[in-house]
């Protein structure tokens, strides 16, 4: 990777942390998933301060270019988000699933117990001025 590039490594990686810390503040993102985010943030720094460190790790994978292994290792990254945020929304969808079933289980006792207090109105086995007081 050209010299120039690790400064602008460097600020572009500072930007993105800032973000990911505005979001997490403003609650866009949740704690949870910020830490990955931050983490990945984390070895990008490390990369853009230390540019040694980036070329040994280059050496030890067999990547000819120190970007295209930083590139290889975002994709691996985004893969990896990406599954995490799938099996989220898996979670999230059989949770809600559960909590639809629960509330019509509940709606269908409310309809029941009205239609038995109707009936017991109806028959007069409720004295209206005594549910007033």
């Amino acid at each position: 990777m050209n010299d120039l590039l690790y400064p602008l490594l460097a600020v572009g990686d500072l930007v993105f942390l800032f973000l990911i810390f505005l979001f997490v503040k403003h609650g866009r993102l949740s704690v949870r998933f910020s830490l990955a985010w931050f983490a990945l943030g984390g070895v990008l720094l490390v990369f853009a301060a230390f540019p040694l460190v980036a070329k040994m790790l280059r050496g030890l994978l067999r990547f000819e270019v120190v970007s295209n292994m930083v590139f290889t290792m975002l994709f691996g990254f985004v893969l990896l988000v990406l599954l995490i945020l799938s099996a989220t929304a898996s979670t999230q969808t059989e949770e809600i699933k559960r909590l639809t079933q629960h509330n019509a289980i509940l709606e269908h006792r409310v309809r029941q117990l009205e239609e038995a207090l109707k009936t017991r109105e109806a028959e007069g086995g409720v004295d209206k001025r005594a549910d007033e007081r």
